[in-house]
């Protein structure tokens, strides 16, 4: 029975392992090679790929908490804002609001309209357009009382134009409502 093998070659091989290991500095730097072969094959090679499934798992991880880190941030701001927007509040409850704030600052309405609400986040931007006239004191009131209002609000824009006896100021203001309203 042929096995393939050349005898003379095998017994070559077998002399020269039997000399090779029967020097005891020689058989340990064998069996060190043998151990850090099999523990390479043996142990590193199958836990590899869990290694990187593991990291990726951690990476998704990281993400996902930064993700919940920056939810919980924006609702805490959220929170801050909360009282500063009315729940039932919708355009005409602005233009009311903006007709009290004009008597208590004495200047004269001149025209009122409004334009598109917009979507601005979890709330929509009622958009209105004032149109006011009186002296440089009373609208100056009138904007004091606008920076200073309870409710959240933009002057998005100001135009002033000067008549031989009043001010006439023009504003887009921009105010928050709830997104229901």
């Amino acid at each position: 029975m042929d096995t393939g093998f050349d005898k003379a070659r095998l017994m070559k091989y077998q002399a020269l392992a039997v000399k090779a290991l029967g020097d005891p500095l020689k058989m340990r730097l064998v069996v060190l090679v043998a151990v850090t072969a099999i523990g390479a094959v043996g142990v590193y090679m199958p836990l590899s790929d869990q290694i990187l499934q593991r990291r990726a798992l951690v990476a998704a991880e990281k993400e996902r908490y930064e993700v919940i880190r920056e939810v919980e941030l924006l609702r805490r701001e959220i929170e801050g804002y909360k009282p500063r927007i009315s729940a039932k509040s919708d355009t005409n409850e602005w233009v009311q609001y903006l007709l009290a704030g004009s008597r208590e600052a004495n200047v004269k309405l001149r025209d009122m309209e409004s334009k598109e609400p917009q979507k601005v986040g979890p709330y929509r931007a009622v958009y209105l357009v004032v149109e006011v006239e009186g002296t440089y004191a009373r609208l100056k009131a009138f904007m004091e009382w606008l920076e200073q209002s309870d409710r959240l609000l933009r002057v998005d824009n100001i135009r002033f134009e000067k008549r031989p006896d009043v001010v006439v100021m023009k504003l887009y203001v921009l105010g928050l409502v709830q997104k229901s309203a």
